[in-house]
């Protein structure tokens, strides 16, 4: 008796070194892979921002172009408006549906005189609405209108002034 009393005690141990070694019932689950290609958000410019004709006055003057209406006024100073294409600038968003963005635009920028170093600055930039914006389901692509005010120096050389801005459009 005494033999078989000492052999149970070590299968007993066998078994239970066996059992955790090799499980008795293996589970597995199933795994899917997503991707989302979606079309490149583009910004696009459809349009310029242009102040029109001016006469520099004897006083320094602010000559501003509204966003909203696409009109332009004398804000300080005795400059004269008199004609020439007035218009905001224009741009437009496409990206993926339902997306909402916000728009920032620059402190300000500087014209130059073609074929001179003559400047004037171009600041207080506006929009046409608010700065986030959201794009529809169907067209996902949104527009949106940019006016600024110009600073003409008294005197200003008579002459053509040109210069870049950028906006930037950040996807929320």
């Amino acid at each position: 008796m005494r033999f078989i009393l000492r052999k149970l005690p070590g299968l007993a141990l066998l078994t239970v070194g066996a059992a955790a070694a090799a499980p008795l019932c293996a589970q597995t689950a199933a795994g899917e892979s997503v991707a989302d290609i979606s079309r490149p958000s583009t910004v696009q410019k459809l349009e310029d921002l242009q102040f029109g004709d001016i006469i520099a006055g004897s006083t320094v003057s602010t000559v501003v172009v509204n966003p909203s209406s696409e009109s332009r006024s004398i804000q300080t100073g005795n400059a004269t408006a008199f004609g020439g294409t007035v218009s905001a600038a224009q741009f437009q968003v496409s990206a993926r549906p339902l997306l909402y963005y916000q728009i920032s635009l620059p402190s300000s920028t500087t014209l130059i005189r073609i074929s001179g170093s003559e400047t004037m600055l171009v600041n207080n930039f506006t929009l046409n609405g608010s700065s986030i914006r959201f794009l529809p389901l169907f067209t996902a692509i949104g527009n949106f209108k940019v006016g600024g005010r110009l600073t003409v120096g008294a005197g200003q050389e008579p002459g053509q002034y040109s210069g870049s801005f950028e906006v930037t459009v950040n996807y929320l």
